[in-house]
């Protein structure tokens, strides 16, 4: 079964609740993707276009528009759109599920997708994968942050800092790996 508009509106609806208190608990971008960051920033060219998918309140989004990124957030909670925007006002952000991207082609140099892509059911990446292969210029760079878990399962868990059940895609290494190769050809080298 794929993640239906029901799912995403559903997940959306619950971030859009708690959208304070993920904003107050997540107060800065994960430590613990720092060298991962680290490395995204260096593969970036000097005053990069970046997409930040998924956005949230604007963490991430904050650290790339301090560096001098050209940046743009989607997300698709529209109380993280108003939170993120009052954040970081140097960058754009926009309200859009990245399942139905509306940007045009070949625009950035790298994507940012941290814990976002984990509300994507495993039947819509493929799709989510083309949409973002297809706004990533010839060499641009993707992060991809995401639950592991014992095998590949869309499951319900309780969501960091709103503490609120939602749904999820888990993902076993391999089943990763292998829908990445699978609809990842065209991705710049990965970070």
């Amino acid at each position: 079964m794929a993640c239906t508009k029901k799912y995403s509106n559903e997940i959306a609806a619950i971030y859009g609740r708690g959208a304070q208190d993920f904003s107050d608990f997540f107060k800065n971008a994960h430590e613990f993707l720092e060298p991962d960051r680290r490395k995204f920033i260096k593969s970036m060219p000097n005053s990069a276009r970046i997409l930040d998918c998924g956005c949230g309140p604007g963490q991430d989004s904050e650290v790339f528009a301090k560096l001098g990124f050209n940046v743009i957030g989607i997300d698709i909670t529209p109380e993280f759109i108003d939170m993120a925007a009052r954040r970081v006002p140097g960058a754009s952000f926009i309200q859009m599920d990245m399942r139905e991207i509306n940007l045009p082609p070949d625009t950035f140099d790298g994507v940012w997708a941290s814990f976002s892509l984990l509300h994507i059911h495993q039947a819509d990446v493929p799709k989510v994968l083309c949409n973002l292969k297809n706004i990533l210029k010839t060499n641009g760079k993707i992060m991809i942050a995401l639950h592991r878990g014992p095998k590949t399962n869309w499951v319900t868990a309780n969501i960091s800092g709103i503490n609120h059940n939602c749904r999820v895609q888990e993902w076993a290494q391999f089943d990763l790996e292998l829908i990445i190769q699978e609809n990842g050809n065209g991705f710049g080298e990965g970070v």
